[in-house]
């Protein structure tokens, strides 16, 4: 099985509030964010801090299975290892994404699933005409390297190992914006509104 991993417990310092609360065309940012995986994985997993009542709120209705991360503070790294232990124990792969990126398309999600499915390679990364992005999957042999890293880092330096055995996938468009501020969540509601009038 092929589990979905939210990462949900940041402290949105540049934001000024909690970004994944804030309304997005109706909706809370990190709603946009899990839905686009919910369907295309078997199981989701969202990494919370403790105090993350208004983000279950926003998640209600949804199958997913909580993780608390009790290290929030610690960074990035903290929210991975929080995941990667709260994954069933026959997950096969694990797909990483942001709660902060609500204009992931689940399209994508499906695409590195079925190309893991088809090459089982160690992770499957896509390549947005920009540069390389989110969601990342991870095979379950990375889960390990996952659980080792420290520090406010996410799992770049997991990926940049891999070399020739990273699976990459071709997505036309650009990368999805992380909302870090109030300008960046004006920027992503722009784009759903010219999305919108298309």
């Amino acid at each position: 099985m092929i589990a979905g991993l939210l990462l949900a417990s940041g402290a949105s310092r540049r934001f000024g509030a909690d970004k994944l609360l804030a309304p997005l065309d109706g909706r809370p940012v990190v709603r946009w964010s899990a839905e686009a995986l919910v369907g295309a994985v078997d199981e989701l997993v969202v990494v919370v801090r403790e105090d993350a009542s208004q983000v279950r709120a926003a998640l209600a209705g949804l199958p997913i299975r909580w993780s608390v991360n009790r290290e929030a503070d610690r960074g990035m790294s903290s929210a991975i290892r929080a995941g990667i232990a709260a994954l069933p124990m026959h997950a096969e792969a694990a797909i990483v994404a942001l709660g902060d990126q609500p204009l992931v398309d689940r399209h994508v999600v499906a695409r590195l699933v079925d190309r893991w499915r088809a090459h089982r390679a160690r992770a499957v990364q896509p390549r947005y005409d920009d540069g390389p992005g989110h969601p990342v999957l991870f095979d379950a042999t990375l889960f390990p390297a996952l659980s080792a890293l420290e520090g406010d880092v996410g799992a770049r330096a997991v990926l940049d190992a891999l070399g020739d055995a990273l699976d990459v996938v071709a997505i036309a468009g650009t990368r999805p914006i992380d909302i870090d501020t109030p300008e960046t969540l004006r920027a992503v509601a722009d784009v759903l509104a010219r999305r919108g009038r298309d």
